[in-house]
């Protein structure tokens, strides 16, 4: 790591300021904090409706889609693409991915597809089928549910559950999403538990969300078939996972309020009283097949969004300019590479995503449910501030005031703005890759720079509660017992564990010896989740380079192996940091050697 530029000085410590950034996302659907959409347990992405019938970009004209669109059934990926091209200026890879052929003017309109060509959850709830054999079933949240109507009546589609001639053009459409096999060959949530644990390790923070998603989607599969035993034998397990996958992945949400030529006010109001769904106010959730041909980056050229009522139709259009050759790509959204990894089965190579680092040594941040107490005692295992290590008998007050922070620790547990810190992207460019699928000549494994340590040197102590908590003594404060008391009260009366106030304890202004004690809580906490792996970044950083070189770079190992290293790189970078400032504080005046006595060794 590279060397920060200046040290920290410590006088005394003041308020816990959370990061505007400081929202670990979350792979249930109560997560207020969250912004985006969440498909199905993992993060979804609110890209606006889009994709789109092609433009014209000048020469020859192309087919005319409006011309008896319902009639005509889409054979495949090239027959879709011919059929709705409008320009000669771009071309579909075997890989499903756009190039330029041509060049292409920023702000060029691409495309703009029919209501015809998409398929929304507002249709798998009008489907009969649907209606009568799992409209009812109950799907935990809002959006899980919406996500698992739209991929149940997907997989329904293509597997012609219906001779209906007015599904014809949709079940064509349907076809042509990604098979079960496709996905299994690079996404993680078909690979077996197995080889992620080997890929990423039980402890990582993107492991443990795999285990939440596959759960969650395996769940909702689980309750369809014991509604319905006619959708079990039209749709097999891992027709609805690929047709989830496709959903999580690649569907977008047409946001904003739906006029009453999509959705007539007493349909709305049947939705709503039945089932609890609101698509007038809420928009519909969409696939449209044409995005499963552009790849995402954070620098896109191409912008996707909005949804015209009136010609019922959606578009998509350049932000740059194009050179031949160069790939077309949109922005899914702003994810951390974990999150990219579940739900879309990639990270950004470059370094351009967003990785996290923590404090949450001993328990999983991304829990459901809170954990018990036990689970949070090794936080308390070495008794920072005190000489001998706590006893009962022997240091009463000292017992009381741990068993209190057990319970405060417990009541904190997955609200992860207080344990985890998002970090600034390794990379920071607004430079348009050439192509997302193939690694430049001189491609590096992206590793933090100097700028991380500025970062945290604002933005590190805001997850710096759970080590102020347990770095607590009776010394530190007046009353320690009541004060904990009072705020472990604000936390019971709480709407959720995960909708709390400021509390007392992150407001209070502490002594610089306890705040040196905290730092250190800091840098063990990041060092003992590090050590956890079972390899160096070093060895994981020439690890992806061997598979760079093999040409093995959009593989699940490859992608594995970023996540990895990003976890890793992030725990260095706060170890690191917290070092240094104690480092500049050593031999600070006035303080005495049991004020600051900490232990490397749990009692």
């Amino acid at each position: 790591m590279p060397k920060r530029k200046s040290g920290s000085k410590i006088k005394s410590g003041g308020a816990i300021t959370k990061s505007s950034n400081n929202n670990v996302k979350r792979t249930t659907d109560n997560n207020k904090n969250q912004s985006n959409l969440q498909l199905g347990g993992v993060a979804g992405f609110i890209a606006v409706a889009t994709a789109l019938v092609w433009n014209r970009l000048g020469g020859n004209s192309g087919v005319d889609i409006n011309s008896n669109i319902n009639s005509n059934i889409i054979i495949d990926a090239s027959d879709l693409l011919q059929r709705v091209q409008k320009s000669s200026s771009f071309e579909l890879k075997h890989n499903r991915t756009l190039i330029a052929t041509e060049n292409i003017p920023s702000q060029t309109v691409l495309m703009e597809l029919p209501r015809e060509l998409m398929i929304w959850d507002l249709d798998a709830v009008r489907n009969e089928f649907i209606r009568e054999e799992i409209l009812m079933t109950t799907i935990p949240g809002t959006v899980a549910k919406r996500a698992a109507l739209l991929s149940a009546y997907l997989a329904l589609l293509r597997n012609d559950f219906s001779a209906d001639h007015d599904l014809q053009l949709q079940t064509s459409v349907a076809k042509q999403v990604p098979s079960y096999d496709e996905y299994k060959t690079f996404h993680p949530v078909l690979a077996s538990i197995e080889q992620m644990e080997l890929l990423l390790g039980n402890h990582s923070p993107a492991f443990r969300d795999l285990l939440v998603l596959r759960q969650s989607l395996n769940n909702e599969y689980d309750s369809f078939i014991a509604s319905s035993d006619k959708f079990a034998s039209l749709v097999s397990r891992e027709d609805y996972l690929s047709c989830r996958l496709a959903v999580q992945s690649r569907a977008f949400q047409i946001p904003g309020v739906l006029p009453e030529s999509e959705i007539p006010k007493s349909e709305q109001e049947h939705y709503s009283e039945t089932i609890q769904l609101d698509f007038t106010n809420d928009g519909v959730l969409s696939i449209e097949i044409i995005n499963d041909w552009m790849n995402s980056h954070i620098n896109n050229n191409v912008m996707v969004g909005g949804y015209d009522a009136v010609k019922r139709r959606g578009r998509a259009w350049s932000t740059k300019a194009i050179q031949p050759g160069q790939e077309l790509i949109m922005d899914y959204g702003r994810f951390h590479d974990y999150v990219l990894f579940g739900q879309y089965g990639y990270v950004p190579s470059d370094g351009t995503g967003v990785t996290i680092t923590s404090v949450a040594a001993y328990h999983n941040i991304i829990d459901d449910d809170l954990p018990d107490l036990e689970q949070m005692m090794p936080y308390l295992q070495f008794d920072h501030g005190y000489p001998e290590c706590i006893e009962k008998e022997l240091h009463p007050a000292a017992f009381r005031l741990k068993e209190l922070k057990s319970r405060y620790l417990r009541e904190i547990a997955i609200d992860s703005s207080r344990w985890a810190l998002p970090l600034p992207p390794r990379l920071t460019t607004d430079v348009t890759p050439p192509s997302t699928t193939i690694l430049p000549d001189d491609y590096t494994v992206p590793s933090f720079g100097t700028e991380v340590y500025e970062f945290l040197e604002t933005h590190g102590l805001s997850i710096s509660l759970p080590c102020r908590l347990v770095t607590l003594t009776e010394d530190d404060l007046d009353n320690a017992e009541d004060f904990l008391l009072k705020d472990i009260e604000t936390l019971e009366k709480a709407p959720s564990p995960l909708d709390t106030p400021t509390l007392q304890l992150e407001e209070l202004q502490v002594s610089p010896a306890w705040m040196i004690r905290t730092i250190h809580c800091l840098r063990m906490m990041a060092s003992a989740q590090k050590d956890m792996y079972t390899t160096t970044i070093e060895s994981k950083t020439r690890e992806i380079m061997t598979l760079a070189r093999d040409g093995k770079s959009n593989t699940l190992e490859f992608n594995a192996a970023h996540v990895m290293l990003g976890e890793m790189q992030s725990l260095e970078a706060l170890e690191t940091w917290a070092l240094d400032v104690l480092q500049s504080v050593s031999g600070m005046e006035g303080l005495s050697p049991q004020e600051l006595y900490v232990r490397s060794e749990p009692c």
